[in-house]
């Protein structure tokens, strides 16, 4: 299984040079199974450059999975090249306890929002699947689980043979009104090779951003510690965190957990399981 992160970036997308180690794309995450199965995780804006990898790769069979709807999870894909070819075929799958991946992508890409055409007039063929507690796609078991963040949000866990790992975008792990508890989450990364995880806010600026959804790193950590897995990596940094603030965090980070493996998500980083 190879796993590329294409936005790590939250909220909304930035360009400037101190963002350029650690990328300003917004969420999307690409799984590639040994049998060839391509699989992507939200439509930040990151999804375009993943277009042009699927483009030269020829991936026309591809699946997509929304963790939820807010604008920077959904907001690159009427930029994704594949989109607009008869010979690709996507199958998605999202939560349906709000509205439906169908109706999401359908309100997104309509006049005014999106001027040149409209969801129901893409040339690929588009088809839905229900997502499930626990589900299949070719040899990748995918399991979920709610996140606590405004409007219905998932988490996921990849498993393929004896190797897994688990991505965690936009979660308050102690968040006072609660979707999931605390201990749940613990169960789920539990065993993993390796766990992503939001970790959009220190300490202090956390004070002031209860509820909006988001955790800490050093909440992140504890989870780490608490589940028994040994390699972390921090996703969805905030906008206004530079590259040489992200630096600091992980240098405070590492010296605090020395036997921790500990990284920050980079637009472009893979990882091979």
């Amino acid at each position: 299984m190879i796993i590329k992160l294409y936005g790590t970036r939250g909220s909304i997308p930035v360009a400037s040079r101190e963002t350029q180690k650690y990328g300003g794309n917004t969420t999307c995450l690409y799984i590639e199974s040994t049998e060839g199965n391509a699989i992507i995780i939200d439509a930040g804006s990151g999804i375009r450059e993943l277009g042009a990898y699927c483009l030269k790769k020829k991936k026309q069979n591809l699946t997509l999975i929304f963790t939820h709807y807010h604008w920077d999870h959904m907001q690159g894909l009427p930029f994704f090249a594949p989109l607009y070819l008869k010979g690709t075929t996507i199958t998605i799958y999202g939560p349906d306890k709000e509205t439906t991946p169908k109706k999401a992508l359908f309100h997104q890409m309509m006049r005014p929002y999106f001027p040149t055409i409209s969801w129901k007039d893409v040339p690929s063929k588009i088809s839905y699947k229900e997502i499930t507690k626990k589900f299949k796609i070719g040899s990748l078991t995918i399991q979920t689980i709610p996140t606590n963040h405004p409007n219905y949000t998932m988490g996921l866990k990849f498993t393929e043979g004896n190797r897994s790992f688990a991505f965690l975008t936009d979660n308050e792990l102690f968040a006072r009104n609660k979707t999931t508890p605390y201990q749940k989450f613990v169960d789920f990364i539990k065993n993993t090779s390796f766990f992503i995880h939001d970790a959009a806010y220190t300490e202090e600026i956390y004070k002031d951003r209860l509820g909006w959804g988001h955790s800490t790193y050093t909440q992140v950590m504890q989870l780490a510690v608490d589940a028994g897995v040994d390699h972390v990596i921090f996703t969805h940094h905030d906008p206004p965190t530079t590259d040489k603030a992200i630096d600091k965090i992980l240098r405070i980070i590492r010296k605090k957990y020395p036997g921790q493996t500990i990284e920050a998500a980079a637009d472009g980083k893979s990882f091979t399981l």
